[in-house]
């Protein structure tokens, strides 16, 4: 009988391997999709950074060309003041060029605060550009990575369904049947190691009649607890791994 437990134990740890590597593939696509979308949103944030600057530089430019014809009129405005003769007139063309004066004052300072703010979005921008494909790179690298473990979750999975499936030929049908039956129910742990009288899947301590029971070997003995298929770890050699 220990021979039939110890393949049995072997074909649990196939199992248990495949079913880890079941759910780790599965959540492949799912991490990729997620560094994708991550990937998508730095980017949008550095394309709305550029739409910023773009903004300002536009802002700029109009300011620059307002600021340009209001000086252009102030001149023309100043050059009439030799034509001008009633005092009225005289004092209406002053009047427009102080205004125009202090508009342009004020144009003139709203380009500087543009021109510091150009400054700043540019070092932003030129920041944002190499941090943009420093993760450009890691994240590609991370995707990379994934789907070379699937590759070869999937090439591992292969080999040991083959080694399940060797190892289900060795064991009896009516021991396989009951084993499979308890790996559903028990989460794939079908069969529990048992430790100086102690069930190593539910912790219970074995009676000591059943505890002798079982380490003579010769019969299949369940914990009376947790209903696994019991196997004495005698401290012998190991048995193979898979």
């Amino acid at each position: 009988m220990r021979d039939q437990l110890e393949k049995l134990i072997v074909l649990q740890t196939l199992d248990l391997r495949v079913l880890q590597m079941e759910r780790e593939k599965s959540q492949i696509p799912q991490t990729i999709a997620s560094l994708e979308e991550d990937l998508k949103k730095e980017e949008e944030k550095f394309r709305l950074a550029k739409e910023s600057l773009e903004k300002l530089q536009k802002d700029r430019r109009k300011k620059e060309k307002d600021l340009e014809e209001e000086v252009d009129r102030v001149k023309k405005a100043e050059a009439r003041v030799l034509e001008i003769k009633t005092n009225k007139e005289y004092q209406a063309v002053l009047k427009e060029i102080d205004n125009a004066k202090k508009v342009n004052r004020q144009r003139e300072e709203e380009i500087l605060d543009i021109l510091e703010k150009l400054e700043e979005s540019q070092k932003q921008i030129t920041q944002g550009e190499k941090d943009l494909e420093e993760k450009r790179k890691e994240k590609e690298r991370q995707i990379t990575d994934l789907r070379q473990k699937e590759s070869s979750f999937e090439q591992e999975m292969a080999g040991k369904v083959q080694q399940k499936e060797q190892k289900e030929r060795e064991i009896p049908p009516e021991l396989l049947s009951r084993y499979r039956m308890l790996a559903e129910k028990r989460q794939g742990i079908a069969v529990a190691r048992v430790v100086q009288g102690v069930c190593q899947a539910c912790h219970m301590n074995l009676r000591p009649q059943l505890y002798i029971e079982l380490q003579k070997q010769d019969s299949l003995i369940l914990c009376p607890n947790c209903n696994r298929i019991l196997f004495w770890d005698n401290g012998a050699p190991k048995v193979e791994k898979p």
